[in-house]
């Protein structure tokens, strides 16, 4: 039975299948070929006949991955989505960056939301120049979306 892992907890995998959810352990033959399931694997299982437990199965094979991220550790991603405050905190370039990078090399499309846009005052030349930079031709490969934080009273 094929199903795709939404869950990895200690040892334990939650595989969605058309016939349920199951809760699944992986066989030692992953152990011995040094390779582990993550979430988004798509895998095939073995319902556990003789269980106390019901819809409880065992991990037998995991099918091949579009791609692998190590951090967090998740197979089989789409899209990427960044939530990017312009303002408190002020932004990490380098990080976003860095991400954008480790996204590209595996072919992942990423859509950056830039939030507390009108934290950004225009009037500030500095401040100006630094959503500039952060929106500049460099990140243009990249669906960008602007978002606003509502202020909330004192």
């Amino acid at each position: 039975m094929k199903g795709k892992i939404y869950k990895g907890i200690g040892g334990f995998y939650y595989v969605h299948t058309p016939e349920g959810d199951y809760e699944c352990r992986a066989k030692g033959i992953f152990r011995n070929r040094n390779e582990k399931p993550l979430v988004g694997d798509n895998a095939e299982i073995s319902p556990v006949q003789d269980s106390e437990k019901e819809n409880e199965g065992s991990v037998i094979r995991i099918l091949p991955r579009k791609n692998q991220l190590i951090r967090p550790a998740v197979a089989n991603v789409d899209q990427a989505v960044v939530i990017f405050a312009l303002r408190h905190p002020d932004p990490n370039l380098n990080l976003l960056d860095r991400f954008l990078i480790n996204m590209e090399q595996r072919d992942i499309p990423v859509t950056i939301f830039f939030n507390k846009v009108d934290l950004v005052q225009t009037s500030d030349s500095e401040s100006s120049l630094e959503e500039e930079e952060i929106l500049s031709e460099d990140r243009n490969a990249w669906k960008k979306k602007r978002a606003r934080a509502k202020s909330i009273p004192e």
